[in-house]
């Protein structure tokens, strides 16, 4: 993962708000944070399982999550 580029985790993405890359996967979305790529997340049903983005990242990431995970799904099952 380190070896990717930013340009290819934002060709990847599903949706990227304000420098976030969200990347859907099988069972859980995948958080990149396109301006430092070690601070990553993962949301699975819906809640923050795993992160090493600071708590304020954290709330920002679920905001916009929660604010688009309608249409991230849409993008997943077309």
């Amino acid at each position: 993962k380190d070896s990717m580029s930013v340009q290819e985790i934002a060709d990847q993405a599903d949706m990227i708000v304000a420098g976030y890359a969200f990347k859907v996967l099988k069972d859980h979305i995948e958080i990149t944070d396109l301006n430092n790529l070690s601070k990553t997340a993962v949301i699975q049903n819906d809640e923050l399982v795993e992160s090493v983005m600071s708590d304020e990242e954290d709330a920002i990431v679920m905001k916009y999550y929660n604010r688009n995970k309608d249409l991230l799904k849409e993008t997943v099952n077309a």
